[in-house]
C-alpha cells in the first residue's frame, strides 16, 4: 500500500508537470515544424494550447503501463543503494519517491519526450502527432530551467538536429580505428551531416530557450558548451553568435561559455578567439578565471593568444586570476626566457603577495637553472616584495645562488640593500640562521 501512495504521488506530480510544460511552450513561441513527414499525411500543426493539452494529457493517461516502465527506468538508475538494501525495500522505495517526487516526475516526462520523439523521428513512419507532442514537452520542460532538463534532455536535441531517433545518432555509428574490432579491410564511414530541417527545427528550440530567464540562465549555456564540440552543428546553429550573445548578457555564472569557446579552437579558431577575448574583459569574475585556468591550454593551440590573454588579466582586479595567471607566466620559464621576464618583472612591480609567491614556486626555480646569475635581478625584487612566508623560499633561492653563483649572490644582496636597508637586514639576519656559507660571503 505505502508503494502504491508514492507511485500515485508521481503520477500527479508528473500528469501537472506534463500539462504545464506542453501549455507553456506553444504559448511562448511557435513550436518547430517535423522534420519528417509522409507526402500522403502532411503535419497539421496543433490549434491552439488547450487542444495540444488535451491531447498529451489523454495519452499519458491512458498509458499507465508506460508510465510504471518509466517509472522503473528511472529507479533502476537513481534508486539510492540504501532503500535498495532497506529491510522493507516497498516502504523505503515509496519513501524516496515521495521526498524525491518532483525530480522523479521530470526524469519520466524526460523519458517520455524520448518515445514521443523515437516515433515522430522514425524515418519510415514519422508520427507528426507525437512529433508535436515531443517537442512541446521538450521545450517545456527546458523551460523550467532544471537540473534534469538540463542534463537528461540534450541529446534529444542532437537526435532532433539529425533527424535520426533518440540514441541512434549518426556520428556513433562511424567505424574506425578507435573500435576494438575494426581493421585495415574494413572502411570507414563518413559521418552523416545534420538534416536540414532538423537543424531548423534544433534552432528554433534554441531560439525558445533564450526568451525565459530560468532556460537561458541555467540550461541554454550547458546545451551551447555540448554543441561547441560538433564540427557540423557548430556553424550551422549558429553557435559561436548565441555564445556571444550570452556573454554580453550573463552576470552569475558565464563559465560554460568561455568552455564552449575553448573548445572551438580547435575547429572554429576565428571565432573562438573573439569568445576568449570577450571573456578575459568580462564583467563576471567567474569567465575571467576560467580564461585565467585555461591559458596554459590555449598556448598550445595559439600561443600569441595565450599571451595577449595573459597580459590582459595580470592586471585584474581579482586575486584569483592574477595567480592563475602568475602560474602560466611561471611556466613560461621553461618555455621562452623572454616572454617570462617580461611578465615576471610586471608581476613583481605590482607587488602582490599571494601572485608574487606562485611566481616564485612555478618559475622562479627554473629561471635561476637557466641564468644563475640573474642578469634581470628577479631575485632581489622577489626578496623586497614577498610576504614573510614568501621570502623563506625567495631566501632558498638566494642561498643556492650563493653556491653557484657567488658574484651574482653579492650582486643580489647588493641591490636589496641599496632598494631597503631595512629588508637587507632581514636578508642577512635570515642567512646568519639558514646558511653560514652564504653569510660569510657578505
Amino acid at each position: 500500500m505505502a508503494r502504491r501512495e508514492g507511485n500515485a504521488l508521481v503520477w500527479q506530480l508528473t500528469d501537472e508537470r506534463l500539462k504545464r510544460a506542453v501549455r507553456e511552450a506553444f504559448e511562448i513561441a511557435p513550436l518547430p515544424n517535423p522534420p519528417l513527414e509522409l507526402p500522403d499525411f502532411p503535419a497539421i500543426p496543433p490549434a491552439d494550447a488547450e487542444s495540444l493539452v488535451r491531447q498529451a494529457a489523454g495519452i499519458f493517461a491512458i498509458d499507465r503501463q508506460g508510465f510504471n516502465m518509466r517509472l522503473a527506468e528511472v529507479c533502476e538508475l537513481h534508486l539510492p543503494d540504501y532503500v535498495r538494501r532497506s529491510i522493507d525495500s516497498e516502504e523505503a522505495e515509496s519513501d524516496w519517491l515521495a521526498s524525491n517526487s518532483e525530480e522523479v516526475a521530470e526524469r519520466i516526462l524526460a523519458l517520455q519526450v524520448r518515445d514521443w520523439l523515437a516515433v515522430a523521428l522514425d524515418e519510415a513512419t514519422p508520427d507528426t502527432d507525437r512529433w508535436y507532442l515531443g517537442v512541446s514537452l521538450l521545450q517545456g520542460l527546458a523551460l523550467g530551467g532544471t537540473e534534469v532538463a538540463r542534463d537528461d534532455c540534450y541529446y534529444l536535441l542532437e537526435a532532433i538536429a539529425y533527424a535520426v531517433t533518440p540514441g541512434n545518432l549518426p556520428y556513433a555509428n562511424v567505424a574506425g580505428n578507435h573500435q576494438i574490432a575494426w581493421s585495415p579491410a574494413m572502411r570507414t564511414s563518413d559521418p552523416l551531416p545534420p538534416h536540414p530541417a532538423g537543424a531548423m527545427a534544433a534552432t528554433t528550440i534554441l531560439d525558445t530557450l533564450s526568451m525565459k530567464p530560468e532556460s537561458s540562465t541555467k540550461v541554454l549555456p550547458k546545451w551551447l558548451e555540448n554543441l561547441s564540440v560538433s564540427l557540423q552543428l557548430c556553424p550551422i546553429l549558429a553557435i559561436s553568435s548565441r555564445v556571444i550573445d550570452g556573454l554580453g548578457r550573463a552576470d552569475e555564472d558565464s563559465s560554460p561559455y568561455v568552455r564552449a569557446g575553448l573548445q572551438m579552437l580547435s575547429h572554429s579558431p576565428e571565432e573562438a578567439i573573439d569568445i576568449l577575448v570577450a571573456s578575459a574583459d568580462h564583467r563576471s569574475v567567474s569567465a575571467r578565471r576560467t580564461v585565467a585556468e585555461s591559458i596554459s591550454r590555449i598556448y598550445s593551440e595559439e600561443p600569441n593568444l595565450a599571451l595577449t590573454l595573459a597580459d590582459r588579466l595580470l592586471s585584474d582586479q581579482d586575486d584569483s586570476v592574477q595567480t592563475l595567471c602568475a602560474s602560466f607566466v611561471g611556466g613560461l620559464a621553461r618555455i621562452s626566457e623572454e616572454e617570462f621576464v617580461s611578465r615576471a618583472k610586471l608581476i613583481l612591480t605590482q607587488g602582490n603577495h599571494k601572485v608574487v609567491q606562485r611566481l616564485v614556486e612555478s618559475g622562479l626555480r627554473d629561471y635561476l637553472s637557466a641564468n644563475p646569475t640573474d642578469p634581470h635581478s628577479l631575485l632581489s625584487s622577489a626578496w623586497l616584495v614577498s610576504s614573510e612566508v614568501g621570502r623563506s623560499r625567495v631566501g632558498n633561492l638566494i642561498v643556492e645562488q650563493a653556491r653557484v653563483a657567488p658574484e651574482a649572490f653579492l650582486t643580489t644582496c647588493k641591490s636589496v640593500k641599496q632598494a631597503n636597508s631595512e629588508a637587507y637586514d632581514k636578508l642577512a639576519n635570515w642567512l646568519e640562521m639558514r646558511s653560514s656559507e652564504a653569510f660569510e660571503l657578505l
